[in-house]
């Protein structure tokens, strides 16, 4: 069976600008602001566990992108 140690699901927003009100228009940045932010950390102990966490974080809310890391190993 296979387990999934130390996995680390984060969401990553991407900002790329800003409406500024004085000027009345979007402003773009120079370099895109990425913003990281762990949801959880976790271990699971078979591939459907993993699948219902990040299922769920991304149902919840489905317009940021989400990153998954972690060890895999097989137990005897």
């Amino acid at each position: 069976m296979m387990q999934y140690n130390n996995v680390k699901i984060s969401s990553v927003e991407v900002k790329d600008g800003q409406y500024n009100d004085k000027k009345k228009k979007y402003v773009k940045y120079k370099e895109p602001k990425i913003i990281k932010k762990v949801v959880q950390e976790d271990d699971f102990y078979d591939l459907g566990e993993l699948y219902n966490a990040v299922n769920f974080h991304v149902n919840n809310d489905p317009y940021r992108k989400f990153e998954v890391k972690f060890t895999a190993y097989k137990e005897w």
